[in-house]
C-alpha cells in the first residue's frame, strides 16, 4: 500500500471497493464478499491458499459464523505473488481498516497473513501455515528453490485431495493450484521466519493428522491449541459438526 494506491501486477486499484462482479468486490487485487446481516458483529475471514469464495465446504464454515451472529467479510488471497507485504498484507490491512470492532478468523495461509495483523478482539486460526511440513517440496530443497526469483508456476505441490479433508469435493480440489512459483515460495518462507509474537487472546485449531502444515511451528508459538480429529481443513473433515460449538465459543467475545 503506497499513499492509498493498491498495486498488483500492472493494475492500480484506487480506494476501498473497485466495483462488483459475480456477487463479490475487487479490493486491491483481492476478491472480497460479505455474508450476513448489517447489524451483526463483524468478522474478518481470511481464506487459505487456493480457497475460493462460495466454495462448497467453505460455505459450511461461513454459515457457522453467520449462525453465531456475525457479519462475515471473506477475503480470497491471490495464489501467485511477488511480495508478501504489498500483495497480501497491505491489502488485507486496508480492508480491515474499513471494519468496526471485529474478530479475525483465518485458515491455513490466511493464518500467516493474520499473524501480522492487529485484531481488535481476538484471532482464531484454523491450521495456520506458519511452517512447511517436513521442510521439503517434492524432494527439492525448499531453501534452494526459494532463491530462484521466477514468477513461473512450475513447482509441484506435494499434497493430495485426501490430505485436505474427507469431505473435499471435486470442485474445491480443482480450485487448488497444482504448481507454485519460486518467488511466491520465497515470500512465504520469509514471512514464516519473521512472524511477530502472537496476540495473547489467539486460539489455534489444528489436527495431529495434518501433513500440509508444520505442527512444530504451531507448538513453538502458542499453547492455546484446540485439537480436532480430521485433516488439514476442519471444515472439510467428516466430523466437523462435532467441533461447531467449540469453534463458535472461540470466536465469541
Amino acid at each position: 500500500m503506497i499513499f492509498g494506491l493498491c498495486w498488483r501486477a500492472e493494475t492500480c486499484y484506487i480506494g476501498i471497493g473497485c466495483g462488483q462482479k459475480g456477487g463479490f468486490e475487487i479490493h486491491c487485487g483481492m476478491k472480497t464478499k460479505v455474508y450476513g446481516r448489517d447489524n451483526s458483529k463483524d468478522l474478518l475471514f481470511i481464506l487459505g491458499w487456493g480457497d475460493k469464495l462460495d466454495s462448497h465446504n467453505l460455505m459450511w464454515l461461513v454459515n457457522v459464523t453467520i449462525g453465531a451472529g456475525f457479519r462475515t467479510h471473506a477475503v480470497e488471497l491471490p495464489t501467485a505473488i511477488r511480495d508478501f507485504e504489498t500483495e497480501y498484507l497491505s491489502p488485507v490491512r486496508e480492508y480491515q481498516g474499513t471494519l468496526g470492532e471485529h474478530v479475525v478468523l483465518a485458515n491455513s495461509m490466511g493464518g500467516l497473513v493474520a499473524a501480522y495483523l492487529n485484531a481488535q478482539r481476538k484471532t482464531v486460526y484454523l491450521s495456520p501455515w506458519w511452517g512447511i511440513f517436513g521442510d521439503k517440496l517434492r524432494r527439492t530443497t525448499l531453501r534452494l528453490v526459494s532463491k530462484i526469483g521466477l514468477g513461473i508456476q512450475f513447482l509441484p505441490i506435494d499434497f493430495s485431495r485426501e490430505e485436505i479433508g474427507e469431505l473435499t469435493v471435486e470442485s474445491d480440489w480443482e480450485s487448488v493450484p497444482k504448481r507454485a512459483t519460486p518467488v511466491w515460495l520465497r515470500e512465504i518462507m520469509k514471512a514464516q521466519q519473521n512472524m511477530p509474537p502472537l496476540q495473547e487472546n489467539s486460539v489455534v485449531f489444528c489436527s495431529l493428522k495434518d501433513t500440509v502444515i508444520s505442527l512444530k511451528a504451531i507448538g513453538e508459538r502458542t499453547n492455546h491449541v484446540i485439537l480436532y480429529d480430521g485433516y488439514h481443513e476442519l471444515f472439510s473433515s467428516s466430523n466437523r459438526e462435532v467441533y461447531r460449538e467449540e469453534l463458535v465459543n472461540a470466536l465469541l467475545w
